[in-house]
């Protein structure tokens, strides 16, 4: 894809509603509106916001790690907490709140933070406007740098010895303007500018050399996903279950699009463009509602929607679960329960283009009956999302089924009255994090990987599903295995193993090189405990939860320590590794801290590796908010 035909608007499928403007001098910024927030109709009951978050919030907001505390929340606007409370992520915990008392607490929370002023992006405008890249063949337009998502580069140049001499080139801190500090966003490079979403909201069109601003972004909604890029625009989703693309010479908005109107949908995973075509995955925080004992869970079914890059329209939606959603008992306490439910899709899409295929791996069911598709891989017909095949992986130790809401943990309820009755041990929460991929081996075939919280590697035919071999490469759990990506290039798949223990949060992280051929493992890479010292733990631990990605003789891969690593191919030694966790200054007058690493791996575009370092997000990694620019000599 030429630079040029990124940058100008030109004949591309993705340039419909595209109208250049001018950028030179000032940083463009753009801003959507977000939705109105409901009006106050009453105040009853308890009128105090302080007995009111009392009563309905500190159980959860303070002592569970995973829920930020009130200080962290201060952060926020009022409107985004009335968000929350009105459609978002708490939707379901502040039903019995009249319209009058969520904005009174949403008021009191916000007031309770300083420096609130208007939220600024935090960088400086680009003085000119690039308009080409000398090397676009190298670009990493999203999730991976090729929509199998293999996360590979395979090049030469790129050997162990240079890999050891690895340097800082740039740090750029971003302001923090969310409930938890850093999700380490994935990045794009296309075209010789920079892509990133951030959980502040905003989304960037960087110069990578320099860091200025060639425009921003101020989204709606928090953004989890990556931002996927095509020639003149640029596509992401947000926690809101809306799409969204811009103009990428611009920034400004060409389309918005609902993609899921259940409650409690999101989008968290990663946006693949093909074709003229966004193909986002839906999922949820509706497996939170099992905490309230009060309440049933769950009614969200997952899904993938297929929109069209010209003009933001469905082209299909193909939920995850056959059988409709139906009465399946009652709680308890009386309360109707409903499913099958959940089955989120968490993660990418791979694309296989010969056969016509869309790869996805699915989440965990929340509610009976047992369905299929829980903790699978599925395989859509990319063009109508018609299933062509299911490859059902749920653990063999728990009886092939992985039926699990947050409300089956006995910290919540030692009854686990909320759980489903085909669970009556609690235990679950083994699926797929992680974006399945196609693989082409050494010797012209091809595999579709799977890699499970279970610490399971599947390898799976890519044409009926059938399990070739599978391999244990770690201890897996509910923040164990592989939890967000992996990398393989034609003869290995590369694994970075969080394996944190849920009860006490120490981890045995290591890296593992599995043999494409029959799962063997090669090399096993245990990650040392020397990093978290003098850091806060938890949540810091050895884990590597970031996607690896492998790149001529060498492993990327970040842990949650914060540090980045550098592993040879051929045995697993590590022969570079940088601390991030530091105080910087960048060139855009900011200083912040390096954190944990998170949803996204590190990006390879010619010798320079590119990486967001911090990641508090759900309490379970080290603040920061610091986009790290390294260079190979």
């Amino acid at each position: 894809m030429a630079a040029q035909r990124l940058l100008g608007t030109g004949n591309s499928w993705c340039a419909a509603a595209a109208v250049l403007l001018g950028t030179a001098g000032l940083v463009r910024v753009v801003v959507a509106q977000p939705e109105p927030a409901a009006k106050v109709v009453t105040i009853a009951g308890l009128t105090d916001p302080a007995a009111m978050f009392a009563a309905r919030c500190s159980s959860c907001h303070g002592p569970i790690p995973f829920a930020p505390t009130l200080a962290q929340l201060a952060r926020l606007t009022a409107e985004e907490i009335e968000y929350a409370l009105w459609h978002g992520t708490m939707m379901e915990f502040a039903r019995d709140l009249d319209s009058g008392q969520r904005v009174m607490l949403a008021r009191w929370i916000a007031e309770l933070g300083t420096d609130k002023g208007d939220p600024r992006p935090g960088v400086e405008s680009c003085r000119t406007n690039a308009d080409s890249d000398p090397a676009p063949q190298s670009d990493w337009p999203g999730w991976s740098r090729d929509s199998r998502l293999t996360r590979s580069v395979d090049d030469d140049s790129l050997t162990a010895e240079r890999v050891a001499g690895i340097r800082l080139r740039m740090a750029l801190p971003l302001p923090v303007y969310s409930a938890f500090e850093g999700a380490a966003n994935p990045v794009a490079v296309v075209g010789g500018r920079l892509f990133a979403a951030n959980n502040n909201r905003w989304i960037y069109s960087l110069d990578p050399e320099s860091g200025c601003a060639y425009w921003v972004f101020r989204s709606p909604g928090r953004v989890r996903s990556n931002v996927a890029v095509a020639p003149a625009c640029v596509i992401f989703g947000d926690v809101h279950a809306n799409g969204y693309a811009l103009e990428a010479s611009t920034g400004r908005l060409l389309w918005q699009a609902r993609l899921d109107s259940s409650p409690g949908a999101r989008v968290t995973g990663n946006v693949t463009l093909h074709q003229g075509v966004a193909y986002f995955p839906v999922s949820t925080h509706q497996e939170l509602a099992g905490i309230q004992r009060d309440q049933t869970c769950c009614s969200f079914q997952g899904s993938v929607v297929a929109i069209d890059a010209r003009n933001g329209l469905r082209r299909w939606k193909a939920a995850t679960i056959d059988q409709p959603l139906r009465l399946v008992g009652r709680t308890p306490s009386g309360l109707n329960r409903y499913g099958p439910s959940g089955v989120p899709v968490w993660s990418g899409i791979a694309v296989d283009d010969r056969r016509g295929l869309l790869y996805v791996t699915t989440g965990n069911q929340f509610t009976e009956p047992q369905v299929p598709e829980s903790d699978s891989v599925i395989a859509f017909d990319l063009r109508s999302g018609a299933k062509r095949w299911v490859a059902s992986l749920a653990p063999e130790q728990m009886g092939g089924k992985d039926i699990y809401h947050l409300g089956c943990e006995t910290w919540v309820d030692p009854a686990r009255s909320n759980c489903s009755p085909e669970n009556p041990r609690g235990v679950g929460d083994r699926d797929f994090g992680a974006p399945a991929m196609l693989v082409i081996r050494a010797d012209g075939s091809e595999v579709v990987l799977a890699a499970s919280k279970d610490a399971m590697l599947y390898a799976l035919d890519p044409d009926t599903g059938r399990l070739q071999w599978q391999v244990r490469v770690g201890r897996g759990g509910e923040l164990g295995g592989v939890q967000y990506g992996f990398s393989a290039d034609r003869y290995y798949a590369y694994l970075p193993i969080s394996d944190v223990d849920a009860t006490d949060f120490k981890a045995r992280g290591a890296i593992v090189a599995v043999d494409l051929r029959d799962g063997r493992i090669a090399w096993r890479t245990e990650s040392g405990p020397g990093a978290c010292e003098n850091k806060a733990t938890p949540p810091c631990s050895n884990a590597f939860l970031s996607p690896s990605t492998a790149a001529g003789e060498v492993v990327l891969a970040g842990s949650s320590d914060g540090v980045l690593h550098a592993f040879r191919k051929s045995d697993g030694r590590e022969i570079w590794s940088f601390d991030s966790v530091r105080e910087y200054r960048g060139p855009n007058g900011l200083t912040g801290t390096g954190g944990s690493f998170g949803f996204g791996g590190p990006v390879v575009v010619g010798r320079r590796i590119y990486v967001m370092s911090g990641h508090s997000y759900i309490g379970i990694g080290l603040p920061g908010n610091v986009l790290l620019s390294f260079e190979v000599p």
